[in-house]
This record gives C-alpha cells, sequence and structure tokens, in this order.
C-alpha cells in the first residue's frame, strides 16, 4: 500500500503522537540504535577518504538512493508498531527558528541547556527515557562534518545547540536554485562535483558540499540542516536526535520534486561501472538487496502531500 508523507506542521495531534511512540518503542526495542551504528559505520568510511575511495552514501551519487533505502526500512520498523505512522519532512525552507511546533514538548523537544547543551525537554531528552547507547565524537583538525575519525562518546544524553554554527536555515530560492540543475551529478563524483559552471550536479548541492558563487552563509540545505541543529547532528552519530529523519525526509522529497521538474534526463549517474561510487546497477550496501535503479521511482511506496 502507498502511504503519504506528511509535513510534520500538517500532522495532527494524534499522528505526531503515534510517530513519537513508534520511535521510542524501535528504540526500547534495540532496533532504532542499530540504525544508528550503521550510519556510524557507513559515514565513517565514507569519509575516511573522500577524494578516490570506496564510498556508499555520503560524498558521493549515491547519497540519495542509500538515504532513501535507509529511511524506508527505518519507516518499516516504525510502522511495525503502528501499520499508521509514516515519516515526517521538516520544510526548512519555510519552517525557521526554536518557536517551529517542530520544537514542542510533545513532539522532538527543544534545545540544549546552556553549557553542556543537555535536551531537557520533550520524548527525547535523558530524563525522560531517551539514553545514547552508540554515541561518537570526531577526533582531529578536520571539519566534523567531513571527519571519519572518531571515537566514542560517553555522555548518555542528546545534545542540541541551535543557530550556533549558522544562523539561518535554507531560503526557498536556494532550495528553487538547486531544483532547477538539470545534471543529477557529475565527475569526479565528491564533495567538490559541480563547483563550477555549469554547476552540474545537483547532488552535490542539495547534499551542500558546494555553493553557487552568490552563495557565501555558511551551510547549505541538507548540511544546514545539520549544522543548524548542531549537537549530535553535526556529525556521524547524527541518527541519535530522531530530527535527522524529518531532515532527510525533507532531502528525499527534493529528489522527489527534481525529478518532476527534470522528467527527461537521466534520475541518477553514472549510468555505467565507475570506480568507487555506485553506478546506476550497483547493489547498495550494507543490504546489497536494491540498486539505485530500484530506488528511483519512490512511489511504489509512498508519496509526500506537496
Amino acid at each position: 500500500m502507498v502511504h503519504i508523507r506528511k509535513n510534520h506542521l500538517d500532522m495532527t495531534r494524534e499522528e505526531k503522537r503515534r510517530f513519537v511512540h513508534a520511535v521510542r518503542e524501535i528504540k526500547r526495542r534495540g532496533i532504532y540504535d542499530r540504525f544508528v551504528d550503521l550510519h556510524i559505520r557507513i559515514n565513517s568510511r565514507d569519509y575516511l577518504d573522500k577524494e578516490t575511495g570506496k564510498r556508499l552514501g555520503h560524498i558521493n551519487p549515491g547519497f540519495l538512493p542509500w538515504h532513501r533505502q535507509y529511511l524506508m526500512r527505518f519507516e518499516q520498523e516504525l510502522q511495525r508498531v503502528d501499520p499508521r505512522v509514516t515519516l515526517p519532512y521538516w520544510d526548512w525552507t519555510v519552517d525557521h527558528g526554536e518557536d517551529s511546533p517542530l520544537w514542542d514538548e510533545e513532539f522532538m523537544g527543544g534545545n540544549g541547556r546552556p553549557g553542556d547543551r543537555r535536551v531537557m525537554t520533550g520524548p527525547f531528552a535523558r530524563d525522560n527515557g531517551w539514553v545514547l547507547n552508540i554515541s561518537v565524537v570526531p577526533v582531529g583538525e578536520e571539519n566534523p562534518a567531513l571527519n571519519g575519525n572518531y571515537t566514542h562518546d560517553d555522555r548518555d544524553f542528546l545534545v542540541r545547540d541551535m543557530a550556533t554554527l549558522t544562523d539561518s536555515l535554507p531560503s526557498p530560492q536556494e532550495l528553487e536554485d538547486t531544483l532547477a540543475l538539470p545534471v543529477y551529478d557529475c565527475p569526479p563524483w565528491n564533495h567538490t562535483s559541480g563547483g563550477e559552471a555549469p554547476y552540474e550536479s545537483f547532488r552535490n548541492h542539495l547534499e551542500g558540499y558546494t555553493k553557487f558563487p552568490w552563495e557565501t552563509k555558511f551551510g547549505k540545505l541538507h548540511g544546514a540542516g545539520h549544522l543548524w541543529v548542531g549537537g549530535h547532528m553535526m556529525y556521524i552519530g547524527s541518527p541519535n536526535d530522531p530530527v535527522f529523519f524529518l531532515n532527510h525526509c525533507m532531502i528525499d522529497r527534493c529528489w522527489a520534486l527534481w525529478q518532476q521538474r527534470h522528467p527527461d534526463v537521466p534520475h541518477y549517474l553514472p549510468l555505467h561501472d565507475t570506480p568507487d561510487v555506485p553506478d546506476l546497477h550497483t547493489p547498495l550496501g550494507p543490504w546489497h538487496t536494491m540498486t539505485p535503479a530500484d530506488l528511483i521511482d519512490h512511489t511504489r511506496w509512498y508519496r509526500y502531500d506537496s
């Protein structure tokens, strides 16, 4: 059955309650932490050699299909708890600030407190039973968002530090300029793709590692969502914060919007065997059950409300 993913602003109070309950229940069962661990393992490998190394889910064309499968599997686990639950998305182009309903005590909870930035409110606060079992921190001088080297973090509470690393979220124009790009991705298939005219990497502009010359602020689209929330969202343990899934649901929606905008171009590149990155028919690990080609058409499983 095809289900509908909604903007969280359009969810009823009951829909939000069911979503939060399902997230907390798969956490209680130990399933949630498996998703955190998987993201850390894949993410660290992707970032250890960003230029030429084997990459699956980040800084390469596989970013969008890999996360599409990751979200689908997460959503399926939620639906085993409650079949009515679907993933919501956070449209940060219009839904800005700490006063958004996103951060209500009954939904995602609020910002971290001064000092240690520990989240104290909502269902994902440590005091309300949300205990981090798999937490890591980056080590070394490299930007945490591109750092695959990490060590274990002994904090067992969720951390947020909103609007510190960047004080603004993406604008509608920023997204529009990226959706207008007609090429999915281009060599060298990494964090530098599409950085020069004619900017032939919709994927890399959406992922947020490259910019147009007129974009000067720190962070872009997917990356800006992570940076603005801060705390655990800043690095490879980001799924410890459930807002990760709303951010990535928005990114998945952006891919769907781009496909609608550009029906006559390849919706994934590269089409053929390419060193280090998935091509159209590469089974995506660690599952090895679906290829980018299998994941291009999301409408077999779900649609977006707009």
